[in-house]
């Protein structure tokens, strides 16, 4: 079956496996807009989380907007991720791999329906930026607006390789974007390497892009890797592209607006407040945002804005991160470092989609769990604060077995390690109030580390406490003939041998199901000791 050619398609399927709502009343961008989308994220399971349609959006002072707004509708949820991908959930780690190794070139066409209306130089000023329904995320805190659910487009001013990053795009005015790009980011480095030059760098960000572009955007893949390509190996299909219409640039041709432009080299611009993935406003201060010149905007005929409310989690953004995350460190340490006994990776929404990293191993030598926690930590410079490795049977997911196994399959004083070195990036944790970039990380206390735990068990230990698997099936039909509630059974939900039980054990177990209870007793008799 062929992918979306745009996420209007997207939206066609979203709605018919009831995974959208459509707002048709007036809805206020400043006051009105996140604060409904985000009470899903705060009240419901991720199962009956949905992609909101806000088809009437206003302004604070009434004026109505030619945009709708789509928001949710790339990762409300794993399933809707996994609609994304046109995949099952538990398909997503298997496509990541198939994208990474067979990455497909995009394409470039002659046109695009994303230059269906095209407006620059005057038609820009009158209008430009103030036409696009930016919402305030976090009405009586935030301060700024923005687009995240993006994907920058840069080139390297020196090798021409093409980078497609989720960054965010803050108005700073009719033809003016603050460019949030942290000094860690790819096209950071871009910017670096022409501002170094003397020159601006051609920029261009897209807008209500495909989901398999969103997914890779938001992927922190090596630097040098195309996003365009691996977007492409993703669903088998290349990514379309069109020439931009004022810079050297190729941009999605079906994507829903594009906003073309240059940053400028030798000026940074102080930020405002905004939401982030700690879960905490950013303050924004200091002079930290490279400013982009806006030369040109183009985009389809009533277009569609897409969301993404950044901040507390959970949150679509931090959906996207945890699964592509998932993913990419799977393929990295699996297949890329090739360390034998890597079964599963997750990373945990709370933790801010990258600070809470657990890896479920089946290790055959006691080197190997500290392997994968040192080449995870290696990854990248910010975020992954703890890294956990757990045994086979502990499902890395579930934050109850997690802390099962931290608490009876570790000790700190042998099992912990403490990695420093590590950029805080938007981690408050990491520096006080009013820091300068430069002293975030350097020196001491300021800063980050990661902390490793080889949270795997040491030696043999005795059974499960739960009753064995042939019991606990025998419950399970006795509830369901009873018609008690459906379950959504964890595990572990039934117990298993883990090397410390010996035959004598296996016999009075076996002794108490009979109910031979006087048996078992007498033998235990006959090792009576007087004291």
């Amino acid at each position: 079956m062929a992918y979306y050619r745009d996420i209007r398609e997207l939206i066609q399927v979203l709605e018919k496996q009831s995974k959208l709502w459509r707002i048709r009343r007036p809805v206020v961008r400043e006051t009105e807009l996140m604060p409904l989308f985000r009470l899903q994220f705060r009240g419901l399971e991720e199962e009956a989380r949905r992609g909101f349609i806000f088809e009437n959006v206003v302004d604070v002072k009434g004026r109505k907007f030619d945009y709708q707004v789509a928001a949710g509708i790339y990762a409300s949820s794993r399933e809707i991720y996994a609609l994304g991908l046109m995949c099952e959930p538990g398909e997503i780690k298997e496509r990541w791999i198939r994208a990474v190794q067979n990455p497909v070139p995009p394409v470039v066409v002659k046109q695009g329906v994303v230059q269906e209306e095209v407006y620059a130089g005057a038609e820009l000023e009158e209008m430009g930026l103030d036409a696009i329904p930016f919402p305030v995320e976090e009405p009586g805190f935030s301060s700024t607006i923005r687009t995240s659910a993006n994907c920058f487009i840069t080139k390297d001013p020196e090798t021409g390789l093409r980078n497609c990053g989720a960054y965010s795009a803050h108005y700073a005015g009719r033809t003016r974007i603050r460019c949030g790009i942290a000094p860690t980011h790819h096209g950071r480095v871009h910017w670096e390497k022409a501002r170094k030059r003397g020159e601006s760098l051609p920029v261009a960000v897209a807008v209500g892009i495909l989901p398999n572009l969103l997914y890779t955007a938001s992927a922190n893949l090596p630097y040098g890797l195309d996003e365009m390509a691996v977007a492409g190996g993703l669903t088998g299909e290349p990514i379309e592209m069109v020439r931009c219409k004022t810079v050297d640039l190729e941009v999605p041709a079906t994507a829903e607006l594009v906003i073309e432009g240059e940053i400028l080299p030798d000026e940074l611009y102080p930020g405002a407040a905004f939401g982030d993935y700690p879960g905490y406003l950013h303050t924004g201060r200091g002079p930290s945002n490279p400013i982009m010149k806006v030369k040109c905007i183009t985009h389809r005929k009533r277009p569609f804005f897409t969301a993404m409310a950044v901040g507390f989690p959970p949150w679509e953004g931090g959906k996207i991160s945890q699964i592509t995350a998932e993913a990419v460190f799977y393929n990295f340490l699996k297949n890329q470092c090739n360390i034998p006994g890597v079964i599963d990776v997750a990373v945990h929404e709370s933790g801010g989609y990258e600070g809470f990293l657990v890896i479920q191993m089946k290790k055959t030598h006691p080197s190997q769990p500290w392997q994968a926690l040192y080449s995870a930590a290696g990854y990248r410079s910010t975020g992954l604060k703890m890294i956990i490795a757990v045994d086979d049977d502990v499902n890395p997911h579930d934050m109850d077995a997690v802390v099962w196994a931290l608490c009876f399959s570790m000790q700190p004083h042998r099992d912990l390690k403490v990695l420093t070195g590590k950029s805080p990036s938007l981690d408050p944790s990491g520096y006080p109030p009013g820091a300068p970039r430069e002293e975030r990380s350097f020196p001491q206390p300021q800063g980050a580390s990661s902390l490793l735990i080889d949270a795997t068990r040491k030696w043999p230990y005795p059974p499960v406490g739960l009753p064995k698997k042939e019991f606990m099936e025998a419950a399970l039909r006795i509830w369901k003939e009873e018609g008690l509630p459906q379950l959504k059974l964890k595990e572990p939900w039934y117990g298993y041998n883990l090397g410390d039980w010996t035959e004598e054990d296996k016999e009075f177990a076996q002794l108490a199901v009979e109910g031979r209870f006087a048996e078992i007793e007498a033998a235990l008799a006959k090792r009576a000791v007087k004291i």
